[in-house]
């Protein structure tokens, strides 16, 4: 099924309070939970100077028949970007009717919340969310009285003014949870769904790291699509939706003042300053991450260009340090397509939630409740192949004891264009890759956001020569399941020297494609891997997106170095750039799949000595004028803007949460 808004899907959960005075707004009753709807919390001592305060927009879901005292475990919930409070009536009502309190509430500058757009910061978002839950604890918040829900009268609690709580929800409605956490010593366990790690990496990445932490790298690419929808979004929002407390002065309409040069100064020179990438590092787990301690389920998509695999993995490692109880989920959906597999997830259904609803009810369920339920293995991952034939994803999921998964299989670089396995004799060559400069576009990827929807979903992925070089393997001898992330060692060189400047810096997107039999190609989930790259001294290692796929008997694996990305801002400077290999000084792919025997012999194993592996009719870089289905001509970075300009009236309709 498909979920009309991500945050919906994506979850979130609340807090319950049973005072049916008819001082409340009005009480929908159903079986099982009552809704108090349109509440106003008064949050306090906001910002870094804890000197803003302003007004919370939520709803109540609790249980019916009211429990036994101190029984209901509270959830906190909230929406993701361009939402609001409603986005997680679902999740309300499911686990309001299984016996816990549930508070779903706007964001910041969200759904009737005061206060600027501020990221999920934890000066403003933490500690707004940290004092949402003081009251379900009992707290006044200085302007409503909880008569009826002081702590322990039905919620559930571990100490005086401490509730047992969790909190749930997705994309900009999870990275608020590792926020709270890093505030609030009160929360006991969190369920961040398709969210981010490092907010700077996210939005400009660099993937240069293969442990996943970048604060020490060198300016990354914009997500010029992404950004622009998000920007457009957050400044419609205050006409959207208005709020009974006066808005915090901004030169940014919705946002919080500096976010307006930062999207201006990363569209001007296609990277962010130092100031960006600290407003948005603030923001995010990479910078608090060593507070929080908590048990942590990880929902993370495999169809997710905004936030992929390698900012739950990031987030993974970080609780593991910390020495907290982690589960990684790698479901399927995610911002790029919310089509939720048949009985993956489904809060409106009451008797079966679906698979991934089940791990979410026995994760709450054995941390707040205290039940001796099942929270699973450490890692699982839903196979869309399985799935494709079942038709049911709770056939679909395979699980793993811990990550990574499975082993690891070298595969390296030979000539202009093929791609051998390791022990293959290596043919040595330079290929060139042309950077046009001036904005133009010569490979395109997706359509951020709605690349699930036509016409987008007809359109696809295409590389125009010279701005891209290829190499495959042999049609392989049996499937290749691959499941994690994948990394690359590149010796490259550039006409234009590197370590000048951001702006003249070497920007390349790699990716992997599944070339079938016939010819046709697929970008797995349209996931790429930019890089800007300030040192060619050596040889330079990238992390690839991560995937879950499968690689059929038959097919071929090609890897591909482009010099552009229309869904990103490339680099300005036109430029030439080398990639080499040789058997002294090979480039390596390096492969993770589920099983190593799977990839028996993708191209020739043993050669004579001296011999080469023969060609496989890749396609050899420059040799290519274009994939099938390549623009005939390179699009410009003001040709995108008419783009997004169409994005945007769709966006409209189909809400962006993020």
């Amino acid at each position: 099924m498909r979920r009309p808004v991500i945050a919906a899907a994506s979850l979130g959960a609340a807090l319950l309070l049973p005072s049916w005075n008819a001082g409340h707004a009005a009480q929908a009753a159903s079986p099982g939970y009552r809704v108090i709807a349109d509440q106003t919390f008064h949050a306090t001592a906001l910002g870094p100077n804890h000197d803003t305060a302003c007004n919370v927009a939520y709803d109540l879901y609790v249980p019916a028949p009211l429990p036994a005292p101190g029984t209901a475990p509270a959830i906190l919930t909230t929406n993701g970007f361009g939402g609001s409070k409603a986005d997680q009536a679902d999740v309300g009502t499911y686990f309001a009717s299984r016996g816990y309190t549930v508070l779903s509430y706007s964001g910041l500058g969200f759904g009737g919340s005061g206060c600027n757009i501020e990221l999920d910061d934890p000066d403003w978002d933490g500690r707004a969310a940290s004092q949402l839950i003081d009251f379900l604890g009992g707290k006044p918040d200085g302007s409503t009285s909880i008569a009826g829900l002081a702590g322990g009268d039905i919620v559930k609690m571990d100490g005086p003014d401490d509730p047992r709580v969790g909190m749930i929800g997705g994309s900009y409605g999870g990275g608020i949870q590792f926020s709270t956490a890093s505030v609030s010593p009160k929360l006991d366990t969190i369920i961040p769904e398709i969210t981010w790690n490092d907010l700077a990496y996210s939005l400009t990445p660099n993937n240069v790291d293969p442990d996943f932490i970048f604060r020490d790298n060198p300016p990354g690419v914009p997500k010029f699509q992404w950004t622009s929808l998000f920007f457009a979004e957050g400044v419609a929002t205050p006409a959207q939706h208005t709020s009974t407390t006066p808005m915090p002065p901004s030169t940014c309409p919705g946002f919080d003042p500096r976010v307006c040069p930062a999207n201006i100064s990363s569209a001007a020179t296609s990277y962010p300053t130092q100031s960006t990438l600290d407003l948005l590092r603030h923001a995010s787990m990479v910078s608090f991450g060593s507070k929080v301690r908590i048990p942590t389920m990880l929902l993370q998509g495999q169809a997710d260009t905004l936030f992929n695999i390698s900012d739950a993995v990031a987030n993974m490692r970080q609780l593991q340090r910390n020495g907290a109880p982690v589960k990684l989920v790698l479901q399927d959906w995610g911002h790029s397509d919310g089509t939720v597999a048949k009985n993956e997830l489904d809060f409106t259904n009451m008797s079966n939630p679906g698979y991934e609803g089940r791990l979410i009810q026995h994760w709450f369920d054995h941390y707040l409740k205290g039940l001796n339920v099942d929270t699973g293995p450490a890692v699982e991952y839903l196979q869309d192949w399985v799935y494709a034939r079942t038709q049911d994803a709770a056939t679909a999921y395979a699980t793993a004891p811990a990550w990574p998964v499975g082993t690891t299989q070298q595969l390296a670089l030979s000539g202009s264009g093929d791609l051998v396995s390791a022990g293959s004799a290596i043919t040595a060559a330079s290929v060139q890759v042309v950077n046009p400069g001036g904005g133009a576009q010569l490979s395109y990827s997706e359509t951020s956001a709605l690349q699930s929807s036509q016409p987008f979903a007809g359109i696809a992925p295409t590389d125009q020569a010279p701005g891209f070089a290829a190499w495959s393997t042999a049609p392989l001898t049996d499937d290749v399941i691959s499941v994690g992330i994948p990394t690359v060692t590149l010796n490259l060189s550039s006409l234009v020297p590197a370590g000048i400047d951001p702006l003249s810096a070497p920007a390349v997107f790699v990716k992997l494609y599944d070339v079938a039999p016939d010819g046709s190609v697929d970008l797995p989930h349209r996931v790429v891997s930019p890089a800007r790259l300030l040192d060619l001294s050596k040889p330079v290692t990238l992390t690839l997106p991560g995937v879950v796929h499968r690689y059929a008997k038959g097919h071929r694996i090609e890897l591909v170095v482009a010099s552009t990305d229309l869904a990103y801002l490339p680099s300005r400077v036109s430029n030439v750039y080398t990639v080499s290999t040789s058997p002294s000084a090979p480039s390596m792919l390096s492969l993770p799949v589920v099983r190593a025997a799977a990839v028996q012999s993708p191209v020739t194993e043993s050669l004579p000595s001296g011999a080469t592996a023969p060609s496989t009719g890749a396609v050899p870089g420059l040799a290519n004028t274009a994939r099938a289905g390549a623009p005939a001509a390179a699009m410009s970075t003001t040709a995108l803007a008419l783009l997004l300009g169409v994005v945007l009236v769709a966006r409209r309709r189909r809400r962006l949460t993020g």
